[in-house]
């Protein structure tokens, strides 16, 4: 557990899972509306939204909550592919991540990574990718990754999200200023 004034990061439970479902419906519906249609998040939202209950059971997932329980932040990594059970050695993917709008530009997202960067890296993986939503783009290349494609998310049958497949190295540590 790391404290950060009143705020505590923790590895999330399945017991958070309302907590992070209502975090990532906050986050997304007010962040992505800058990036897409509101057409478009009115049937995307429903699909990503949702806490991954694997995730939240692997021990990879991180919460960090107020001192009141309001969870802020959110994110972790796996070794699986989203969308798929692919696994290629080395290369880990970064997962769900997620911010209060009442606290976005304060650390609480790079916080989060550097997390998972020391946990990935300690398990032996020597890369991250991930599918950033188009207003993400800018936290994750400010992290060090670098764009490889654009890329559609097949949510439903019938709903497509335009994304952006970034990727990092873990070999060295360039993408985080010193601690």
């Amino acid at each position: 557990m790391l404290r950060c004034g009143m705020d505590q990061l923790r590895v999330a439970t399945p017991e958070d899972r309302a907590k992070v479902s209502e975090l990532l419906g906050l986050s997304y519906a007010a962040l992505m509306a800058e990036a897409y249609p509101a057409d478009l998040l009115v049937r995307a939202l429903p699909s990503i939204t949702k806490a991954n209950l694997t995730l939240l059971a692997s021990g990879r997932y991180a919460v960090i909550e107020e001192e009141t329980g309001r969870l802020v932040a959110c994110g972790g990594w796996s070794v699986d592919r989203p969308g798929s059970h692919e696994v290629m050695p080395g290369l880990a993917h970064i997962r769900h991540f997620a911010v209060h709008p009442e606290r976005v530009r304060h650390g609480l997202g790079r916080r989060l990574y550097a997390w998972c960067e020391d946990a990935a890296r300690a398990a032996g993986m020597t890369a991250f990718e991930c599918h950033a939503s188009l207003n993400a783009e800018g936290f994750y290349r400010a992290l060090g990754f670098a764009r490889s494609r654009e890329m559609s998310l097949q949510l439903t049958a019938d709903v497509t999200l335009p994304a952006i497949e970034m990727k990092s190295s873990l070999l060295y540590s360039e993408s985080l200023p010193p601690r």
